[in-house]
C-alpha cells in the first residue's frame, strides 16, 4: 500500500494546464485561431485561469460565429497570436498539457507555432475524452457538454475556450480523484487506464486486500452487480448477480472465507436482468455443486412464492410462461445517463443486444425493432444456451417484473412495426414514471 501511496501523492503534486483553443475551422493551414482559454492545476487545485481573444486577419465563418457567439467585431481590436504567444508558452512551460480532443488542439496549437518559427510543443499531453472512453465502458456520448451534465460541471458557455478549459480541468480533477481512489499503481496508467480503472468494475487480489475492504465495498452499491471470484489459472469458483439483498453478501463474504480464491471483480450494471444475462456464461463454468448453490440462493432470495424441487428434481420445475401474447422485447435503463438497453426476449444474449441514447436514438430503436423481429419471423434468430435451471429462474422473473411492472419495459413487436408513434409515446410515458436512479458515473465502484 505504500507504493500506491506514493504514486498517489505523486499524482497530486503533478502540475497541468488544460487549455482549449477556438478557430476559424479545422484546417490547420488556413484556419486561425480566434480564442485560447488556459487553466492551470497544481495540488489538484485550479490555480490560474486565463483567455485570450485573437485577431486571426481572417473572417470568421459565420457558421463560428454562430457556434462560439465570437463576432468579427468582437476580435477587431484583439492582439495577433504572436503578440501573445510568449505568455501563453510560459504558462503551459513544462506542465502535462490537457484538452477534451488533444488530437486538435494540440496539433494545431503546433502548426501556429511552425509557422511562427517556433520549436512545437514536447510536453506530455492528456485527453480527457479519450481518458472518458476508457474510464465508462458503452459510453454512447463523451462531449464536453453531456460529461459536464452526468458530473455536475458548471458549464454555461459551450465553445467559449475559458468555459470549455474550465469544464475540462473539473472533469480532469473528477479523474485524477478516480485514479487516487481506485489507487493507481503507476503513473503512466494515466495514459494507458484500458482495464485497469474502468468505473463500473473493480478488481481485488486476495495477496493485497483484506475481506473487510470487498465487503464495506459491497455494502455500499446502489445498482445491480455481477460479484465473481476466481481461483488459479481464472477457474470460476463462484459467481453471483446481486440486488443488494443482506443474503447475497452474507453469502459472497462465506466464500472469500471458505474459498482459495485469487481474484474477485464486482461489476455493475443497470438493470438486474442483463447482470443475469452476464452471468449465464459464468453460471456455466462452476461446478454443479456451486452452480446449485447459487441458484437455489437466487429463487430464494427474488422467487421465494416459487418453490424449487429438491435436489436432483430439477426436472419437474415448470416452465414460466413466456408465449407470443407476454412479449418480444424487454427495455430497461443502461447504467450510464440517457441510455437505454433492448433485448429480444427470445434471445437474451449481449450479442443481440442494442445500447441506444433516448429520445435522441428513437428511429435507431425503431430500425433494431424491425431488423429483429425480421429475423425472428425467418427463424433466424439465434437462441443462446441456458442451464435449463437458470433459463427457468430468468423466465420466472421476467413474469414477476411484468406483474409488478417496476423497472422493465416488455412489449410485443407488432405496435412498435405497425404504430410507432403510439409505441414511443408509451415508452416515454414508462420511462417518465421509471427514471434512472442509478447515480453513475458520478457515483461508481
Amino acid at each position: 500500500m505504500s507504493e500506491n501511496k506514493s504514486t498517489a501523492e505523486e499524482l497530486k503534486e503533478m502540475e497541468f494546464v488544460v487549455f482549449d483553443l477556438e478557430t476559424t475551422g479545422g484546417n490547420q493551414k488556413s484556419d486561425k485561431i480566434i480564442e485560447i482559454g488556459l487553466v492551470k492545476i497544481k495540488n489538484l487545485e485550479v490555480v490560474e485561469e486565463v483567455s485570450y481573444l485573437i485577431q486571426p486577419e481572417i473572417k470568421i465563418p459565420d457558421f463560428i460565429q454562430k457556434l462560439t457567439g465570437i463576432k468579427q467585431d468582437d476580435v477587431e481590436g484583439a492582439p495577433l497570436i504572436e503578440d501573445v504567444i510568449d505568455p501563453i508558452l510560459e504558462m503551459m512551460g513544462d506542465s502535462i498539457l490537457v484538452a477534451h480532443n488533444t488530437s486538435f488542439d494540440v496539433p494545431f496549437f503546433n502548426s501556429v507555432l511552425k509557422r511562427l518559427g517556433r520549436p512545437e510543443l514536447e510536453n506530455n499531453s492528456l485527453c480527457t475524452n479519450l481518458m472518458t472512453k476508457y474510464l465508462i465502458p458503452n459510453l454512447l456520448n463523451s462531449n464536453l457538454n453531456y460529461m459536464s451534465k452526468i458530473f455536475n460541471i458548471r458549464h454555461s458557455k459551450a465553445h467559449r475556450a475559458l468555459d470549455d478549459a474550465k469544464a475540462t480541468a473539473e472533469l480532469l480533477l473528477n479523474y485524477l480523484k478516480i485514479f487516487i481512489d481506485k489507487e493507481i499503481q503507476k503513473l503512466n496508467h494515466l495514459y494507458y487506464p484500458r482495464n485497469r480503472y474502468e468505473l463500473d468494475r473493480i478488481h481485488y487480489k486476495n495477496e493485497h486486500h483484506e475481506i473487510s475492504t470487498i465487503e464495506t465495498k459491497l455494502r455500499k452499491l446502489k445498482t445491480p452487480a455481477l460479484v465473481t471470484l476466481k481461483g488459479e489459472n481464472g477457474v470460476i469458483l463462484y459467481s453471483l448477480p446481486c440486488s443488494q439483498k443482506e443474503e447475497e453478501i452474507s453469502f459472497i463474504i462465506d466464500k472469500l472465507q471458505s474459498t482459495d480464491w485469487v481474484t474477485a471483480t464486482i461489476k455493475l450494471f443497470g438493470p438486474f436482468l442483463e447482470a443475469l444475462i452476464h452471468f449465464n456464461n459464468l453460471f456455466s463454468k462452476m461446478d454443479p455443486a456451486a452452480r446449485g448453490e447459487t441458484i437455489r440462493l437466487m429463487w430464494q432470495l427474488h422467487l421465494p412464492e416459487k418453490k424449487l424441487p429438491a435436489k436432483g428434481q430439477e426436472h419437474l420445475l415448470a416452465e414460466a410462461k413466456l408465449d407470443h401474447d407476454f412479449g418480444d422485447f424487454v427495455i430497461a435503463h443502461h447504467l450510464v445517463p440517457e441510455q437505454m438497453i433492448i433485448f429480444p426476449l427470445q434471445s437474451l444474449h449481449i450479442k443481440n443486444q442494442l445500447i441506444f441514447r433516448y429520445p435522441s436514438h428513437q428511429k435507431k430503436l425503431l430500425q433494431f425493432i424491425n431488423s429483429k423481429s425480421q429475423r425472428l419471423r425467418d427463424g433466424k434468430l439465434k437462441k443462446p444456451h441456458f442451464n435449463p435451471l437458470l433459463k427457468s429462474f430468468i423466465d420466472h422473473y421476467l413474469v414477476k417484473e411484468k406483474e409488478s411492472a417496476q423497472g422493465l419495459f416488455i412489449f410485443k413487436k407488432k405496435k412498435p412495426l405497425s404504430r410507432p408513434q403510439e409505441f414511443l409515446k408509451e415508452l416515454d410515458e414508462y420511462l417518465s414514471e421509471h427514471p434512472n436512479s442509478y447515480q453513475y458515473p458520478s457515483e461508481y465502484i
